[in-house]
């Protein structure tokens, strides 16, 4: 689902995801790693957020 929602997004602009799946950390970094995005996570009470900035215009 983040990577369709990023497909619409603009390059500069901020996906922030919310999830309480443990593998979603490993997943999301490699998937933002790979595709050029920025990546920032922060661990809260019983979930995690995630902000992927989208740095390139490919997608």
């Amino acid at each position: 689902m983040a990577k369709r929602r990023m497909a619409e997004l603009s390059a500069g602009e901020t996906l922030l995801v919310m999830a309480t799946d443990p593998e979603a950390p490993i997943d999301l970094a490699a998937w933002a790693a790979a595709e050029g995005h920025g990546y920032e996570e922060r661990d809260l009470e019983g979930w995690m957020e995630f902000a992927i900035r989208k740095l390139s215009a490919a997608e």
